[in-house]
C-alpha cells in the first residue's frame, strides 16, 4: 500500500473527503442553528410562543460547527492569520516559521487529544445533561474528539508536506484544491 503526500495522491484525496464531510456537517449545524434562531425569534415575537430549549439547541450546534471544521481549515492553510512578518523576512524564513507554527499546533491538538478525553469520560459517567433539555454533555463530546483528531492529522500532514516541499516550488501545490 503506497500513498504520496502530494496534492493528488490517494492519501490527499481520503484526507480531503473526509474532511469536507466534516465540514458539511459543520455547514448543516450552522444552517440548523439559524433555522432555530429564526424561528424562535418569530414565534416569540408574532405568536409569543417562544420554542423551549433554544439556547441549549444553539449551543449544542456550536459545538459541531466549531469542531468540525477546524480540519480542513488546516488541510486549506485558510485560517485567518496576520501577514506582518511576511513582509520583513525571506521566503526561507517564512518557511521555516509556517514550519515552527504547524509543528506547534500539532503538539496544542495533540495535549488536547490526550487531556480531552476525561472530562468525556467524567460527563458520561455522572450523566451531566443541559440545563433545559435532556441532552447528554457526553454525546457531545464526540464531535468536539473527532473534530481536534481530525484537525491534528491534517495539521500533521501539512507539517509534513511542508517539511518535504523544497522552498522554490509553487506555494498552491500543497495549499490544497478547493474542489
Amino acid at each position: 500500500m503506497s500513498f504520496t503526500l502530494s496534492r493528488g495522491g490517494r492519501f490527499h484525496r481520503g484526507i480531503r473527503h473526509c474532511l469536507r464531510a466534516l465540514t458539511l456537517l459543520a455547514g448543516l449545524a450552522l444552517a440548523l442553528m439559524m433555522f432555530v434562531t429564526m424561528a424562535d425569534v418569530l414565534l416569540r415575537n408574532l405568536f409569543s410562543i417562544p420554542i423551549l430549549g433554544t439556547y441549549d439547541i444553539v449551543e449544542t450546534l456550536m459545538v459541531f460547527v466549531v469542531f468540525l471544521g477546524i480540519g480542513e481549515a488546516f488541510l486549506d492553510d485558510t485560517h485567518i492569520t496576520v501577514d506582518v512578518v511576511d513582509h520583513f523576512v525571506g521566503q526561507r524564513s517564512l518557511h521555516v516559521l509556517k514550519i515552527v507554527a504547524l509543528l506547534l499546533a500539532v503538539v496544542f491538538l495533540g495535549l488536547l487529544l490526550r487531556f480531552m478525553p476525561a472530562p468525556a469520560w467524567e460527563a458520561y459517567v455522572y450523566g451531566d445533561r443541559k440545563p433545559d433539555l435532556p441532552i447528554l454533555l457526553a454525546w457531545l463530546w464526540i464531535p468536539c474528539l473527532v473534530g481536534i483528531f481530525a484537525a491534528f492529522l491534517a495539521a500533521l500532514y501539512k507539517l509534513c508536506c511542508l517539511i518535504r516541499r523544497p522552498l522554490d516550488s509553487d506555494e498552491g501545490a500543497i495549499a490544497g484544491s478547493h474542489e
